[in-house]
């Protein structure tokens, strides 16, 4: 386990680099931490909606039907705000489980994927927004136990950490590809080099 939690943190940063690598890199977190899918979404408090940024192993049918319908109807969504970065979270952490089975999102959502729990964690948040990711439970999988969330808390920090630096990497590419786009716009001919000479634009 430690030499493939090695490979699955090197996964996890490649992503952060090349993010079209995110979705091996939960498929591996997925498996590692216990379940058949994985992914990286955000949801809004006020406006009770949300997107994914990257998944693995999640149905598309049911993905579209959750951010269009049962985002609203998700018993986990407002619990999700209270709790703490990097914190793993399970279903039963929110609502107790008896009356998770009795909810309609259950029903509806959730059964017919033969899912039985999530396992979440809030990577960054606002005061009306979370940046998550999660890890579904299928019922050969069961409900969550304290492996799960010790496996869990291995994956979240580095997960978090190559969200963040992805992140920063596209504030950057954003600010050189505006640079760039504001020195093209100069009508004069220009060279911009570096101390020893080189050009560089």
């Amino acid at each position: 386990d430690v030499q493939r939690l090695s490979l699955l943190v090197g996964d996890i940063y490649d992503a952060a680099i090349e993010p079209g690598a995110w979705p091996v890199a939960l498929a591996g977190t997925a498996k590692f931490v216990g379940g058949p899918a994985a992914a990286l979404f955000s949801k809004n408090a006020t406006s009770r909606t949300g997107s994914v940024a990257y998944d693995a192993g999640v149905d598309p049918y049911y993905r579209r039907i959750y951010f269009e319908q049962y985002i609203k109807l998700d018993p986990a969504t407002t619990g999700h705000f209270f709790a703490d970065v990097e914190e793993p979270v399970a279903t039963a952490d929110l609502i107790p489980y008896d009356e998770f089975l009795q909810t309609r999102f259950y029903r509806e959502w959730a059964r017919p994927q033969h899912l039985v729990d999530f396992i979440s964690a809030t990577l960054d948040k606002s005061t009306t927004s979370a940046a998550m990711f999660g890890v579904f439970r299928h019922e050969r999988d069961g409900v969550v136990t304290d492996e799960t969330r010790a496996r869990m808390r291995l994956v979240v920090p580095h997960v978090r950490r190559a969200v963040l630096i992805g992140r920063l990497m596209d504030m950057r590419s954003t600010e050189a590809a505006a640079f760039a786009d504001t020195l093209d716009g100069i009508a004069a001919g220009m060279f911009l080099v570096d101390a020893l000479g080189r050009i560089v634009h």
